[in-house]
């Protein structure tokens, strides 16, 4: 599970991950509480495992956290 982020003001250490044509990058932004269920879900899910997420990190809006997960694109079938 994520640690609150009590008083965390981290904004400027976030950067967005290097860009991969094999790859698919997922954006959450918005509430702590509301990223963190939607990483759980989606690894309820068995869509992809909550460690493949960054932790949430301060955006330096009201409130507002950003997390990133990348997946490898499968090859596509015809």
């Amino acid at each position: 599970m994520f640690q609150s982020p009590e008083g965390e003001n981290s904004s400027s250490n976030f950067r967005l991950p290097s860009y991969h044509p094999d790859r698919l990058c997922h954006i959450l932004l918005g509430d702590y509480s509301a990223v963190v269920r939607a990483i759980n879900r989606m690894e309820v899910l068995g869509y992809c495992d909550r460690t493949a997420w960054i932790d949430p990190v301060a955006t330096g809006r009201n409130g507002e956290y950003i997390s990133v997960m990348s997946r490898r694109l499968g090859k596509a079938t015809s």
